[in-house]
């Protein structure tokens, strides 16, 4: 017969341990209530405050070891400091800049650890520094003069290469000046052991022009070619008139190019220099050999990628045509005028190019312009950039002044005639010596969606219905001229004159009564006839925009 077992039948061991594992987990689950709750940690991206930062971890103090030339206060900032945590990457940084500053031919950083805290050296190893400069030999200029010449002061460093330099420039300050046989000799400074830069000068003779002449030349006179060059007698033989090897090899290849310019691409130009002793200096006569050879002359101009004008509008004005000879100068205007014409139709970044081709025979090129038109653009946004204090109310003053508005088709030469404009307003801070001066300014956006042209917009002659535009905005800069703005603004806060009766003004012969153009004379203006209608004939206007017609291209009505 089987025997049920109760819970009072389990043995006694298994139920002492039973026990003794509630009495622990109570005991630790009590222990945790009454133990206070733990503070949050501070956030990560916060950093630590220098008080509550660890003492071990802490910079205390930063030295600089073995800089006995070299004051602290004339280093670079470094990033590590006193107080702030130890960062090993921050100590590399500083170690970096050390170096950039040339001052220092090695630097290695040690730390050293403190009850307080870390103590950060960073031991140096200074490169020499130039401790005196002196040039000797030398009678006919300064010593202040060469010494800025030189351009080396006491306290950079003794390098070698900078010594040379120095001795380089106050040898060709002297062949400047006419000295042409003065040498310049480093006696101290370019050995490692040297601690300053010691210059020894040898004058020389100095050497003047005395007369300047030229052989071979037929297209060009004497006086002409003068103009040319540098190399020539100064006024009465005393102010000016020096002889410098350098400027003279400059003026052979200033000759060269002007022959060039002229269409004489095979000319060679070589000199000749014949000294006389005189007193204390050299006169010398110097004479430049000219070759000349052929002349150039144009065969064909034509152009490449032209498509928004035909070729026979765009050759029509220019200077340069078929059978001239070539002329650098003509062929520039001529470039102008071609990008003129496409910048004047809002091509602006339209890119045109002269070329020269030159032929099997002789004495003959094609001129070729390379043309690639681009976008035509128009006005977008016309932003105003004033330097200086300023209400923005002046901004619509500004804008009054402008010929073009939002939505026209931009006009490169309208622009220039706007700044023009704005330059003459007095509005503007203006002085040509330093470049100052409003000026308007746009450039090419990188990436620049087309638009295609309405066709129920007028276009020009010889342009597509289909034409793709770009919008493209303005920016006016320029400094703010208290003083004639204040001036414009009295001008335009006059009064204006008290009207008189109707005749008065022309009894009186003036129009002071009437509204007038400005520039106009205050006389009264002659009657006007009626001119008889014109015959066809003439030279025709060229167009000046893009809705203008070209009535050289039409065809003349019959008789």
């Amino acid at each position: 017969m089987r025997t049920r077992r109760t819970a009072d039948s389990r043995p006694p061991t298994a139920t002492w341990m039973t026990l003794a594992v509630a009495l622990a987990v109570g005991s630790l689950a009590v222990g945790a209530l009454a133990q206070p709750p733990a503070p949050a940690a501070p956030p990560a991206n916060l950093p630590l405050p220098p008080e509550s930062l660890p003492p071990a971890d802490r910079i205390i103090e930063v030295r600089i070891e073995g800089n006995h030339a070299t004051e602290v206060s004339k280093l670079p900032k470094l990033v590590t400091r006193a107080g702030q945590i130890f960062d090993p990457r921050a100590i590399e940084t500083d170690v970096r800049t050390l170096h950039r500053s040339r001052k220092f031919v090695d630097v290695q950083p040690k730390y050293v650890r403190v009850p307080e805290g870390v103590v950060v050296i960073f031991q140096v190893v200074e490169r020499p520094m130039v401790r005196h400069v002196k040039i000797v030999g030398n009678q006919r200029v300064t010593t202040r003069t060469l010494r800025k010449k030189s351009e080396i002061e006491v306290g950079d460093s003794m390098d070698p290469y900078v010594v040379e330099e120095a001795r380089r420039r106050i040898e060709s300050y002297y062949h400047e000046k006419g000295f042409d046989a003065a040498r310049v000799t480093t006696v101290e400074g370019n050995r490692p052991e040297d601690h300053g830069a010691v210059f020894l000068v040898d004058e020389g003779r100095r050497r003047k022009a005395l007369w300047t002449t030229f052989v071979g030349n037929s297209i060009a006179t004497d006086a002409r070619l003068l103009t040319q060059i540098k190399s020539k007698p100064g006024i009465f033989w005393l102010l000016g008139g020096d002889i410098d090897r350098d400027v003279v090899d400059g003026d052979v290849e200033a000759l060269t190019a002007y022959y060039r310019s002229l269409g004489f691409f095979q000319a060679k130009v070589s000199r000749e220099v014949q000294v006389v002793h005189e007193g204390i200096r050299d006169w010398t006569y110097l004479t430049f050999v000219i070759n000349e050879g052929p002349r150039y002359t144009v065969r064909n101009v034509s152009f490449i990628g032209n498509s928004k004008f035909k070729t026979e509008f765009l050759e029509r004005d220019l200077k340069l045509k078929s059978g001239e000879h070539f002329n650098q100068a003509k062929m520039d205007t001529d470039l102008n005028l071609i990008r003129d014409i496409y910048g004047g139709r809002g091509f602006v970044f339209a890119d045109i190019k002269a070329d020269p081709r030159f032929l099997e025979e002789p004495g003959q090129l094609d001129l070729v312009y390379s043309v690639e038109e681009g976008l035509r653009y128009r006005v977008g946004k016309i932003n105003v950039r004033i330097k200086g204090d300023h209400p923005h109310t002046r901004h619509s003053t500004i804008l009054n002044r402008l010929s073009l508005r939002p939505g026209d088709i931009l006009d490169i030469r309208k622009l220039r005639d706007d700044e023009r404009r704005l330059k003459a307003s007095m509005l503007f801070a203006a002085d040509a010596s330093k470049g100052q001066g409003p000026r308007i300014v746009f450039s090419k956006a990188e990436e620049q969606t087309p638009i295609a042209r309405a066709p129920e917009r007028p276009g020009f002659r010889g342009q597509s219905p289909d034409d793709e535009e770009g919008v493209i905005d303005l920016v006016l800069e320029g400094d703010w001229n208290e003083e004639g703005a204040a001036d414009a603004e009295e001008r335009m806060a006059e009064p204006a004159a008290a009207p008189r009766e109707p005749g008065e003004a022309a009894r009186h012969g003036d129009l002071s009564g009437r509204p007038v153009w400005r520039g106009q004379s205050p006389q009264a203006l002659p009657p006007v006839t009626a001119q008889p209608p014109q015959g066809w004939g003439g030279r025709p206007l060229a167009p000046t925009g893009p809705e203008a017609l070209d009535y050289s291209r039409m065809v003349a009505p019959p008789p």
